[in-house]
């Protein structure tokens, strides 16, 4: 049997120090080659283009997306199911959400939770809560609350860890959107397992960038 080349050998330690969150994905379907497959809720698979407009899957540039329309009266959210057989120490969500340029959250206070004093970024913890901000991520079991801003005509990446203190076989992760009106689109959403978060990490702002 012939040894391995010295090339072949350093491309293997490479791959071995690879974070294994570069390597595992607990959701399915994040390109959407499949349609809505293995989503639920309020969404529908669309296709952007480099300006922000929907388009035909076959026009240039286009990038599949998730799409949810805000309604007025009530949140509307995308989930999915996922599982973690491998007892993860902590999970990653990340994801990429665009607002359309008519966006806006609305301004009536009873379209919100009034038993909560949230601010419109940040990390807490609650169950079926509706939060005063224009998107977030909400995970089941932890009851993660992770809230961000979004601006208008721009993309803005979302990236949140949390400890998993208890062992489960997997948990939903929902993505929701208040009362308004506008539509919010989602891409490259990942759930991935993480070594133990820290508070720094944990509480760690969402992070903007524009589209291109």
């Amino acid at each position: 049997m012939r040894p391995p080349s010295p090339i072949a050998l350093v491309v293997f330690v490479l791959v071995g120090m690879l974070p294994f969150s570069l390597r595992a994905d607990y959701l399915k379907n994040t390109d959407l080659s499949e349609g809505f497959a293995c989503w639920h809720g309020d969404g529908d698979p669309a296709f952007l283009d480099p300006d922000g407009t929907e388009v035909d899957d076959s026009a240039k540039g286009a990038v599949a997306v998730i799409k949810i329309p805000l309604s007025k009266g009530e949140l509307r959210a995308v989930y999915q199911q996922y599982e973690t057989k491998d007892n993860p120490k902590g999970l990653h969500f990340h994801l990429e959400v665009y607002a359309s340029f008519d966006f806006k959250r609305s301004s009536f206070a009873s379209d919100y939770s009034d038993d909560i004093n949230w601010r419109s970024t940040g990390i807490y913890y609650g169950d079926q809560e509706t939060p005063n901000a224009d998107f977030w991520i909400h995970d089941m079991p932890s009851t993660l609350y992770k809230l961000a801003n979004l601006v208008p005509g721009e993309w803005v990446t979302i990236d949140c860890d949390v400890d998993v203190t208890t062992p489960a076989d997997g948990g939903i992760v929902y993505f929701g959107v208040p009362p308004g009106v506008g539509t919010i689109y989602i891409r490259n959403a990942s759930v991935t397992p993480q070594e133990r978060a820290t508070a720094e990490r944990l509480y760690g702002e969402a992070t903007f960038s524009r589209m291109n």
